[in-house]
């Protein structure tokens, strides 16, 4: 009796791997064999490095850009209101590494997300971002720009502290930081603002080295190059309590 059932099983496990053969040779509808799967493709990952979260966007044109890794499959950038309606949407064509893509903002104004999503599952979304759309007549004009973190009179420390602010209008899209503590002991940083079409408002940031300077220093945003007259367009006080190590 035992030897029996081993049999039927053993003839079970085999019908089994024979169906499961011939399943995979048999052609779909279109006539095209149906994949041998090899493994599983990985989620991968996308990271939008702009816009940034909280950057108000008044030019006609919103550009993306990116890096993939291992993406399984093709992405889309969309944008998308409160209620998940979706915009306006591009195709990226790369797979693999940074990317960049060119959009025409909706002529709408309020909060919305931009998306990468799957092209074959929009469903998935691969990385997000929350911005801001503006009607280009409510802009202040000219350049302007401040520095949100730190703030006036915070106390910070380490070997470099960060520095976040927003800017727009900048000249070839460039600020200097300028540290200054005691005994004319000065710290200057030059600053790269990712804003291709000049009037956005975006949001910056960068590690400023703070050299072994400690004590009361005064933080300084100037424009670079400018001809303005006053190129300052942000101080802070700080307190540097102490040198990481």
């Amino acid at each position: 009796m035992i030897g029996a059932v081993i049999g039927i099983t053993a003839l079970l496990l085999i019908a089994l791997a024979t169906w499961t053969q011939l399943r995979v040779l048999i052609p779909d509808a279109e006539g095209f064999i149906l994949p041998t799967p090899t493994s599983f493709p990985t989620a991968g990952e996308v990271i939008l490095t702009s816009p940034s979260a909280g950057d108000t966007l008044y030019a006609e044109l919103i550009r993306v850009t990116g890096d993939i890794q291992n993406a399984p499959q093709r992405l889309i950038a969309r944008v998308v209101d409160i209620d998940d309606n979706i915009l306006v949407q591009a195709p990226i064509l790369s797979q693999q590494g940074v990317f960049m893509v060119e959009m025409l903002r909706p002529n709408t104004v309020g909060e919305m997300t931009i998306e990468i999503v799957s092209a074959v599952d929009p469903s998935i979304v691969r990385a997000s971002v929350p911005v801001f759309f503006a009607d280009i007549q409510s802009r202040p004009s000219g350049t302007f720009g401040s520095i949100i973190t730190p703030s006036d009179g915070e106390q910070v420390g380490g070997d470099t502290i960060l520095v976040q602010g927003r800017a727009s209008g900048i000249p070839n899209n460039t600020i200097q930081l300028v540290l200054q503590g005691a005994d004319n002991i000065t710290v200057i940083h030059t600053v790269t603002i990712n804003n291709p079409y000049g009037v956005d408002d975006v949001i910056w940031q960068t590690d400023l080295p703070l050299n072994g300077i400690t004590g009361s220093v005064i933080l300084t945003a100037y424009f670079t190059p400018s001809t303005d007259p006053n190129p300052i367009f942000t101080t802070v006080s700080l307190v540097i309590t102490q040198v990481a190590g």
